[in-house]
């Protein structure tokens, strides 16, 4: 009852820190400005051997065609968008992008990206993180 409390709260926040966000940033800004309480959300899912897998499968059918096999933004579909996305794997992105800011960049999505909240459970969506983790070694 507890963890479904605060799984509660927990999206309730989100979802409010991704509306406000929206109306902060203008349309195509390229910078991914995302609030402090987001950045400091930590991962509640366990990295087991199972989160990954599921976190491999959900980003080759959801994240593959844009961000690439191995999130280095060169996916298919980026020669018909612009922006791009970024890689994912350099040891700057690694350093910088706790496990909450990309949960919340999934979650919320930015033009072009879409929000993934509506085809992703909040459980696969932190496993997408561990597995996007996976890839940044």
């Amino acid at each position: 009852m507890q963890i479904r409390f605060v799984a509660v709260v927990l999206v309730a926040s989100l979802t409010g820190l991704a509306l406000k966000a929206q109306e902060t940033q203008p349309e195509g800004s390229s910078v991914w400005e995302v609030p402090p309480e987001a950045r400091a959300v930590p991962n509640p899912v366990e990295a087991t051997p199972e989160a990954l897998a599921a976190g491999a499968d959900l980003f080759k059918k959801h994240c593959l065609m844009c961000h690439g096999e191995g999130a280095k933004g060169d996916g298919p579909a980026t020669k018909f968008m612009k922006p791009a996305p970024p890689d994912m794997t350099t040891a700057g992105t690694k350093a910088r992008m706790t496990d909450g800011e990309i949960f919340y960049k999934i979650t919320t999505g930015k033009r072009p990206m879409p929000p993934m909240n509506r085809k992703l459970s909040e459980t696969e969506r932190w496993q997408v993180v561990h597995y996007v983790r996976t890839l940044q070694q």
